[in-house]
């Protein structure tokens, strides 16, 4: 994944049931996994959603029998990685130090939390 790959919040929801999966997953086991978190998807729906992902090369599929199966071709975290470049990229000039200015504005860290994140930030070089 070279370049960023723009998807919709609805398509972030099932790439990220086709992350959890961990292996391949159809259509059907994919919309009753959906479907369990609450909100209903409509088998279509979510085909619809898997087309588009693998237009976008999100995703990629093989066909076991006469049953199409998913799988990820986008890492969660390389995806992750590249989301969140193009967003302090795009608004904040690329300047991580401007982007946890802006974050942390009338935010208070634990004492916990500020110890790892200067722990993190003590690790970055080594």
């Amino acid at each position: 994944m070279e370049k960023y790959i723009k998807i919709t919040a609805a398509e972030m929801e099932v790439m990220q049931e086709v992350w959890n999966f961990n292996e391949m997953v159809n259509i059907a086991e994919l919309t009753a996994k959906l479907n369990e978190k609450g909100k209903m998807w409509a088998y279509q729906t979510v085909a619809t959603f898997l087309k588009s992902l693998k237009t976008k090369k999100m995703i990629d599929s093989c066909k076991k029998g006469k049953v199409l199966y998913y799988f990820p071709i986008v890492s969660e975290e390389k995806y992750k990685t590249k989301t969140t470049e193009n967003f302090v990229n795009t608004y904040f000039s690329g300047s991580l130090k401007n982007f946890l200015i802006t974050f942390m504005n009338n935010k208070h860290l634990t004492e916990k939390e500020l110890k790892e994140l200067r722990e993190w930030l003590d690790n970055i070089d080594k």
